[in-house]
């Protein structure tokens, strides 16, 4: 009896193990190429799959460039090739591409200057964009095209731990092909994206009202405006979360819908 529980637990054991391989998320330094990447990361499109993304270890990911003014040059050309390679990917499929342009030249050598301690390699989201999808599957199908197209150096997956006020969003920051460029994609669910604009920006702007009013008075925020902030930032959550539910409904009846 105890030989056949052994054999049993041995079973389970590399039963465990292999299933927490398959869901890792290869790191940078172990991403070779776009297509062996791709081999290598059969996932499902759903929302087990989703979770399953491994966020990346904080690392410093660095430009090819280190000169700020030859580096946002280039970004340019990153961000028209970026463009296009996600253009051919909404071909496939219907996105809403957000392709908002670089970032200024003035708020982007601010950020080197006082977040990278002049460093103009660490900057990575000169080029960037924004894919918003209707559904799970949708997301899943434009993480593997980007995987394909690009090589992908970091995750940061939000759906699978969301941050405190219960956003959620896959961040990602991939090489280009061409320029060598690394840029910053951001993919959305739709009905979360809509309140991160809406809703949830104006508790933002009112919780910044309150905190800015108690800074010009040099006095600590007080009780009612504590409780106030609370309620403002559940609220907030509540819609996130709510939003969230709905997406995972969805999955799960197209899960049902697929079994039957």
């Amino acid at each position: 009896m105890n030989r056949l529980f052994r054999t049993f637990f041995i079973f389970l054991l590399l039963l465990s193990t292999r299933s927490g391989f398959a869901t890792t998320f290869d790191s940078p330094n172990e991403i070779k190429d776009s297509s062996h990447f791709a081999e290598r990361r059969a996932f499902n499109k759903n929302l087990a799959g989703l979770q399953a993304l491994s966020s990346t270890p904080n690392q410093a990911i660095r430009q090819p460039i280190a000169d700020f003014d030859q580096l946002y040059a280039n970004a340019h050309n990153a961000q028209e090739e970026l463009g296009n390679m996600l253009s051919q990917l909404n071909a496939q499929q219907q996105y809403e591409l957000q392709l908002p342009g670089i970032k200024s030249y003035e708020r982007a050598a601010q950020k080197v200057a006082t977040k990278f301690d002049g460093d103009a390699s660490r900057i990575t989201d000169l080029a960037r964009a924004t894919i918003v999808a209707d559904d799970i599957h949708s997301v899943m199908m434009a993480f593997e095209s980007l995987s394909e197209q690009a090589k992908i150096v970091q995750v940061k997956n939000r759906f699978a731990a969301p941050k405190a006020s219960g956003y959620r969003d896959l961040n990602l920051l991939v090489q280009l092909p061409k320029t060598d460029m690394i840029a910053e994609v951001q993919l959305h669910l739709k009905a979360i994206a809509e309140i991160k604009s809406g809703d949830e920006h104006l508790v933002y702007e009112a919780v910044q009202a309150i905190e800015t009013a108690a800074k010009q008075q040099n006095r600590a925020l007080n009780d009612i405006e504590l409780a106030k902030i609370t309620q403002l930032r559940q609220s907030s959550h509540k819609l996130y979360h709510k939003a969230w539910l709905y997406y995972k409904r969805i999955d799960g009846a197209n899960l049902i819908e697929a079994a039957a």
